[in-house]
């Protein structure tokens, strides 16, 4: 699978978690801003994802993150601001850290 779910106990949407191997930290989206095809080995979700703040977990700098998820591949638009800028990658298996 390349998703983890985390269901919302009080009855209201979920959010799923996928790892971004460009950032090296998980990536959340709430199933109540995004729309998802429902599939945890494939995923799609729209629109884009956006992650700014925080930082790197291997990096001392802030973090940018822009990317579309389609039929489970991370295409990263050119503002990220790791290596991955501009790129297609499949999405990584999800795996507990």
């Amino acid at each position: 699978m390349k998703l983890k779910e985390y269901k919302n106990h009080a009855g209201g949407p979920s959010t799923m978690v996928f790892f971004c191997p460009g950032c090296q930290c998980d990536h959340p989206f709430d199933l109540s801003r995004w729309i998802w095809n429902g599939s945890m080995d494939k995923p799609t979700f729209t629109p884009s994802l956006l992650v700014k703040g925080g930082t790197y977990r291997r990096q001392d700098h802030p973090m940018r993150c822009h990317s579309f998820v389609i039929d489970g591949m991370i295409q990263f638009l050119g503002d990220c601001e790791h290596e991955l800028a501009g790129q297609t990658v499949e999405l990584p298996d999800y795996k507990e850290t």
